[in-house]
């Protein structure tokens, strides 16, 4: 990331210039000034990088509001350019490329897209365990869920959906220990109460609860919930970035 190295050459040419002067404050305060001066350049130019790089995410955000998907998709590539120029700044933008293709039918530009995206948004994860789940990788979407788990620990939709893939392929017993673990991180679910009852009692879990977020899935319809077709051959929206990253 280069605000950081510039930062840090800064930093460290204010360190060695001091460490030459032969008195001993001057060992003493070398590192200190070197730290006052690294922190406000970060800041400044983190800053001024996300200056220019907001711009072409709302640009994106109103193309892909307008339904022209594809032209959003080639604005944010265009941001990628300022990937080393903020901290996690790729990672995002690939999260909400993936995203987009995802929206669109592109399921297998998403999962290329979303295994580099930033590990922190949870609605990443779970699209691509979705598509991977539907590319007859049960194992990967799985890896995927439990990722998005580790950085969002108290999001319930990652261990109820983790727990009706697991459930699909009759593996009841390992749905009911993730609910469980999504039990004790929010005891207060009533959606993953609710589902962790029905799985005891063999039943079908009941995914509605979990609204918009988990019909974009495509694992369900909205109306009636019935369950469509998934598996090979069948064939949103980004997160503004931060000043300071992406």
């Amino acid at each position: 990331m280069y605000p950081l190295l510039i930062s840090g050459a800064l930093a460290l040419s204010i360190l060695l210039g001091f460490l030459l002067v032969p008195e001993k404050p001057a060992y003493v305060f070398g590192p200190l000034m070197g730290l006052l001066a690294f922190v406000p350049a970060f800041l400044v130019l983190t800053r001024r990088m996300g200056e220019k790089v907001r711009p072409l995410f709302e640009q994106a955000q109103r193309q892909a509001k307008a339904g022209n998907v594809p032209q959003a998709i080639e604005t944010l590539e265009k941001a990628l350019g300022w990937r080393r120029w903020q901290l996690f700044l790729g990672a995002q933008i690939h999260t909400e490329i993936g995203l987009l293709h995802y929206a669109q039918g592109s399921e297998k530009q998403a999962i290329e897209h979303l295994r580099r995206g930033y590990p922190k948004v949870s609605h990443g994860h779970l699209v691509l365990a979705a598509a991977l789940y539907r590319d007859g990788k049960l194992e990967d979407a799985c890896k995927a869920l439990e990722l998005g788990i580790r950085y969002n620990r108290r999001s319930p939709i990652l261990y109820n959906v983790l727990a009706w893939l697991l459930a699909q392929e009759k593996q009841r017993e390992r749905a009911i220990a993730v609910l469980a673990r999504g039990l004790k991180a929010d005891p207060a679910d009533e959606g993953t109460k609710d589902n962790l009852v029905r799985l005891q009692n063999d039943k079908r879990m009941n995914m509605k609860p979990f609204g918009d977020l988990w019909y974009l899935l495509k694992f369900e319809t909205m109306k009636g919930a019935q369950q469509q077709p998934f598996r090979k051959g069948f064939r949103q929206p980004p997160k503004q970035p931060k000043s300071k990253a992406r």
